[in-house]
């Protein structure tokens, strides 16, 4: 648990993901995973807190670059939350393969890479080069919830077992 250690000297805690299912209103339908092999593919994720979206709105308009950092760094913990239910230990994770990141942005906006950036940050602060992915930084106009950043990431795991998939809409808001 070397990994979940070093969180906590970070100060940082996860949240559990079922309570983040039950927080989210968008209505949406589907699972927080799928594991194919040693891949795990895992549903998009958005920075919440308090039952609340984290620092919503338009990059660029209501948020600074520096505030879209904190919202996507705020998203990389949610997942890490999802991970931790998924394999239990977050030690068996080998590397993060991709990233896409879309950034709720204002017409001219164009500093998403630098967002997204909050998020590939802390994921080489706690597992370094490993925690480095391929990525993409997307500009859209419209996030569930008015949501600041959407993230969907993708990994490779040790293969052995995982939980079985969470179904978002089973929390019926």
């Amino acid at each position: 648990m070397k990994i979940e250690e070093k969180l906590t000297k970070m100060g940082i805690e996860l949240p559990n993901l079922e309570d983040l299912y039950r927080a989210n209103k968008s209505g949406a339908k589907y699972v927080s995973h799928h594991a194919i092999g040693s891949v795990l593919y895992l549903s998009g994720c958005t920075p919440t807190k308090d039952g609340k979206p984290f620092l919503p709105g338009l990059l660029g308009k209501d948020l600074s670059v520096e505030e879209g950092y904190a919202a996507a760094r705020h998203t990389m913990i949610c997942y890490l939350g999802m991970i931790k239910y998924v394999l239990g230990d977050l030690d068996r994770v080998k590397t993060f393969l991709h990233m896409v990141g879309y950034v709720n942005s204002s017409e001219g906006f164009s500093e998403q890479p630098r967002v997204v950036n909050g998020a590939v940050d802390l994921l080489v602060e706690v597992y370094g080069n490993r925690g480095m992915p391929t990525r993409a930084a997307i500009g859209c106009r419209g996030l569930a919830s008015n949501h600041s950043v959407e993230l969907i990431l993708t990994l490779e795991f040790d293969g052995k077992k995982t939980s079985e998939p969470l179904a978002r809409d089973k929390f019926n808001n």
